[in-house]
């Protein structure tokens, strides 16, 4: 994987592709609903920032509980091609994993 400039996200889809900004929280949140957004429209999508991999995919009835936060998934994310615990995308695209109480958990948690 080509690692991009930090604070540069690179959203892909089948049909296209986008580079957002983010640097900051309201980028982030714009981030997040970029991503639902398009998932919603093209299915799968793939998601390049701050080095990591993230693959989310459409709502699922087996997605159960983000493994950050505990709360229900609305789009499953899995870094990279670990398929064993889905992350909510506010958790997985979060700027700061360290504010996420995983307890080492998530994928992008400093602890692993």
């Amino acid at each position: 994987m080509t690692t991009l400039v930090k604070g540069v996200a690179h959203v892909s889809f089948v049909g296209g592709g986008n580079f957002l900004p983010a640097r900051n929280p309201g980028d982030r949140r714009t981030l997040v609903a970029y991503v639902a957004d398009r998932v919603q429209a093209t299915g799968k999508v793939q998601v390049l920032v701050d080095g990591q991999r993230w693959l989310v995919e459409p709502r699922s009835t087996a997605a159960g509980a983000c493994a950050a936060c505990r709360n229900a998934v609305d789009c499953p994310c899995f870094a990279g091609s670990n398929r064993e615990s889905a992350c909510c995308l506010r958790c997985a695209l979060s700027q700061d994993a360290e504010s996420v109480p995983c307890g080492g958990q998530c994928p992008q948690c400093p602890a692993r």
